[in-house]
């Protein structure tokens, strides 16, 4: 094999392949790279035994040929190099990588034990601008559990209806809903499908996302997911099982809200949760009166209390939330005002838009005495 490429070019998709790399992995197959060539460039393929990115590069091939480099060496190599660079692979797989007097040897391995890539054909197939999944997702992924006694509340579901797509996280504490309103094309007789996608490796996925309008296309079948965007390929495992039903959680009506400045209320839970931090339950209390909410923390070292002027014509109301929780849901509010609505003080609490509906949150609250 033998093609020459602008270092630039095999930096960035070694850069995009490198998300699928372990750092503990668990064969030494999953350490290389797979390259190989095809028309007009190369294909860069890097796996964990869970996901698989494959993305191509331009790039003029001179001899035909696939073999695997272990990846993180290639790859510190080519980011330290500049302009067009050569390489050039033998039968025992020794590549040979020059560029501008410089000439480096890297011992390959044959690729025949790679993984295949697999053939994803979709039960359903939607369209999404780049920059609103990357933020939608990126905004539930702290809701997702790391517990692996319920793996699959370790996912991610994503939930397709002709008029919106839908990504849930779901840890037991709290809830995280995004909605993405589109146009999107369901099988014929169908009006919602939905998948449930490892929450770490759709996380990798849009990480490698860009700013951008251009679509990334997720295609499912009934065990897989594809993510394609630009000239990369993205692969993994649907999780199997039975999703919680989140519509049930989710209350349909309150007692009361209240309006909020989203900038204002996190700098308040912010400075308060230095001191619930030095307590021994991580705890914010809450009170809401006619023109304030005042936001309380207390421990052994000292005690925060935090005034926010607001217009809630109720009674009064108290609750307490682990200030950890609390603090995560609001910084993924993404609009300057938000509203928190409440039925107890022992039931969760509805985090929402104070006008559309682009985002959901619940967070439970904690049972204290008074």
């Amino acid at each position: 094999m033998h093609f020459s490429a602008n270092a630039s070019d095999i930096n960035a998709g070694m850069s995009l392949v490198g998300h699928a790399l372990s750092a503990r992995p668990t064969r030494a197959i999953f350490e290389g790279v797979l390259i190989e060539t095809v028309d007009d460039g190369i294909c860069l393929t890097c796996t964990d035994g869970e996901m698989i990115i494959r993305t191509r590069v331009n790039a003029m091939v001179v001899d035909e040929g696939v073999a695997i480099m272990p990846a993180k060496l290639f790859g510190e190599l080519i980011r330290k190099l500049s302009g067009e660079v050569d390489v050039e692979i033998d039968k025992k797989f020794r590549a040979e990588v020059r560029a501008q007097g410089s000439n480096t040897s890297i011992q390959g391995t044959d690729a025949s034990e790679f993984p295949d890539v697999p053939d994803v054909r979709g039960e359903f197939q939607i369209s999404l601008p780049q920059n609103r999944l990357r933020d939608a997702v990126s905004r539930i992924m702290f809701a997702i559990s790391t517990d692996e006694t319920r793996r699959i509340l370790t996912g991610c579901l994503m939930e397709v209806s002709p008029t919106e797509a839908r990504f849930v996280g779901l840890d037991g504490f709290r809830l995280a809903l995004q909605r993405i309103a589109g146009e999107y094309q369901l099988p014929e007789g169908k009006d919602n499908l939905a998948a449930v996608v490892p929450g770490r490796i759709m996380g990798e996925f849009c990480r490698m996302l860009g700013d951008t309008e251009e679509t990334a296309t997720i295609t499912c079948s009934k065990a897989r997911m594809m993510m394609t965007f630009d000239n990369t390929e993205c692969f993994t495992t649907l999780l199997t099982g039975e999703y919680i039903d989140y519509r049930k959680i989710l209350p349909t009506s309150s007692l009361s809200e209240v309006k909020l400045r989203r900038d204002d209320f996190i700098g308040a839970i912010e400075r308060a949760s230095l001191m619930a931090r030095e307590g021994k339950n991580n705890l914010l209390r809450l009170t809401l009166r006619d023109k304030e909410m005042t936001i309380t923390a207390n421990a052994e070292r000292g005690a925060a209390l935090e005034r926010l002027p607001v217009s809630y014509p109720y009674d009064e109301f108290k609750i307490a939330f682990n200030a950890r929780y609390l603090s995560d849901v609001v910084r993924n509010v993404d609009t300057d005002e938000m509203c928190m609505r409440f039925n107890t003080n022992v039931s969760p609490c509805l985090i929402a838009p104070v006008d559309g509906n682009q985002y959901t949150y619940l967070v439970l609250p904690v049972r204290v005495q008074n």
